[in-house]
């Protein structure tokens, strides 16, 4: 028998798909593009501001205009998407691994007594230690390679998910359980009908946090090892030539894409299942 869980009520039952998933059709989806350009332009403007009038030297406070140039030649001959490309194939590879490491085994330490008393002291322990701590170990262990960095990613993604995971399924109301029982739902049914749906804003929160901290690890280490493309080495690669325009740029790039992945995947994500199903508000 399957179960309902309760929801609240859509606001009209003729609204389109597009007003369900962007509240508002097309004007609500401009106005998230527009709430997302709107401060960025804002912070340009500031920083232009502040570089015309601290008349600061261009080698250490470069101006929009050289920045942009920098941005416009590294994606001309090609250097731009390389290293993109090498970062991007870096995250999905280990947020990937992390974020199914990280639900399973959150999810069985919520269903499962005796799966969180093994695991919490361990997922406790570990996660006060943070992974920029282990790249050393990483480095012994697997040289000066990929694979150094994506362990730690992995490392990273799959305690952050863990914990959000376990959170949200041992915090799920109880009123729901009991009319799931009620129901005659079996351990599967309830598990599968009532504690995911109901876990998942947590799940979801989870992975957001997951990738916000592994692209910036990520970042970081790229600086750190001896990788031959990315966004974090071409930023060192930059700052060992004192190379302030490619530096800005780089960091510049680093934050747009890590926007886009963060709005158009993430966000979509959540606008396609807990608010879509009315478990969170718009």
């Amino acid at each position: 028998m399957s179960i309902a869980i309760p929801v609240q009520e859509p606001r009209s039952h003729t609204a389109s798909v597009e007003e369900v998933r962007f509240g508002g059709g097309w004007w609500g989806a401009a106005a998230n593009i527009l709430w997302t350009i709107i401060p960025l332009v804002c912070i340009m403007l500031l920083w232009e501001l502040a570089v015309r009038l601290s008349h600061v030297p261009p080698a250490i406070l470069p101006p929009l205009s050289k920045i942009f140039a920098a941005i416009v030649k590294m994606a001309y001959d090609g250097t731009l998407w390389r290293d993109i490309a090498a970062t991007l194939l870096r995250l999905i590879k280990s947020t990937t691994v992390g974020m199914i490491a990280g639900t399973v085994l959150g999810l069985l330490m919520g269903y499962f007594r005796l799966w969180e008393k093994f695991l919490v002291a361990p997922m406790n322990f570990l996660l006060a230690i943070p992974g920029t701590a282990l790249f050393p170990l990483a480095i012994i262990w697997f040289g000066l390679t990929d694979l150094a960095i994506i362990s730690i990613l992995i490392y990273e993604v799959t305690l952050t998910v863990m914990l959000n995971t376990w959170t949200g399924v041992k915090t799920v109301d109880q009123s729901l359980i009991r009319a799931g029982r009620a129901f005659g739902a079996s351990s599967f049914g309830l598990f599968w009908r009532v504690l995911i749906p109901a876990a998942l804003p947590s799940i979801i929160t989870g992975y957001r946090q997951g990738f916000s901290r592994a692209w910036r690890i990520l970042v970081v280490a790229e600086m750190l090892v001896s990788v031959s493309a990315g966004l974090g080495y071409r930023i060192y690669w930059a700052q060992e030539y004192f190379n302030s325009e490619i530096v800005f740029g780089s960091l510049f790039v680093v934050g747009i894409v890590g926007l886009l992945i963060e709005r158009v995947f993430l966000r979509t994500l959540e606008i396609m299942t807990i608010e879509r199903w009315g478990v969170m508000r718009e």
